[in-house]
């Protein structure tokens, strides 16, 4: 598959789909010793299920754009505070990856960093003791004007961007989540903010948000210019099929 510079291409698989034992087993040969360690260590059925199809699908989703290299012949590395990266030589692809409760999903890119996060918005979310805990005074204050019911709506909104946005810089939660804030116009119309603390410009990053289910909140944060065009696709990947573009 060709990956353009100013592109970025999503990739959703419910775990669940995948249940032939064939395509297992070949799934678990495809892992590195390491990983397949990380697999058995994990506490049920329906973890060691999750984490197996999640890094199988790294590694299936990544041999379509590097036909050459087989998913068992990735190799990966981790920066300073976790996330990962593709040590493979002559590699230009970046890639980041997050899992919820029924779904997975990786978004892929050519030399962009990136970060995706999703959400299960079905469990029960404390806003009133989260939201002020983590949140900017705005996005605080922009919750508090809204109706109970869309408070929690727009809470993972907010949640998920701001994972998106710590997961693409890197940094994990060494970032304070109360140094930067979202406002939210629409879901591809979303403005950056950070505090004085935070040393970074709003102009080199674009967010978006996603419903790719109904029971899950999804965001991408990349860093780009805010006014250079970005195309946005989304792929089933059981199905190998587009699903949307943006």
């Amino acid at each position: 598959m060709a990956l353009l510079e100013n592109q970025v291409d999503i990739w959703l698989v419910k775990p669940h789909h995948i249940s032939c034992p064939n395509q297992l087993a070949y799934f678990r040969q495809q892992l590195s010793e390491q990983e397949r360690a990380k697999v058995d260590k994990q506490y049920n059925q329906e973890g060691r299920h999750s984490a197996l199809v999640t890094r199988a699908l790294v590694r299936n989703v990544l041999s379509k754009y590097h036909s050459t290299i087989a998913p068992s012949d990735w190799r990966f590395g981790k920066g300073f505070n976790g996330k990962p990266f593709i040590s493979n030589p002559n590699v230009t692809l970046d890639f980041n990856l997050s899992h919820a409760q029924g779904l997975i999903a990786i978004a892929v890119s050519h030399q962009l960093e990136l970060g995706i996060d999703v959400e299960y918005i079905k469990r029960k979310a404390n806003t009133y003791k989260l939201a002020p805990r983590y949140f900017s005074p705005y996005e605080n204050e922009a919750l508090a004007q809204l109706p109970y019911q869309q408070q929690a709506i727009d809470f993972f909104n907010f949640w998920t961007l701001k994972e998106s946005y710590i997961k693409a810089c890197g940094d994990g939660l060494a970032i304070p989540l109360d140094h930067f804030w979202f406002k939210i116009k629409s879901f591809d119309d979303i403005e950056l903010g950070f505090s004085e603390l935070r040393n970074d410009s709003p102009t080199q990053w674009q967010s978006f948000l996603f419903e790719p289910t109904l029971e899950h909140k999804m965001a991408l944060t990349v860093r780009a210019n805010r006014t250079a065009p970005l195309t946005i696709n989304q792929f089933n990947f059981i199905e190998d099929n587009l699903i949307t573009q943006l």
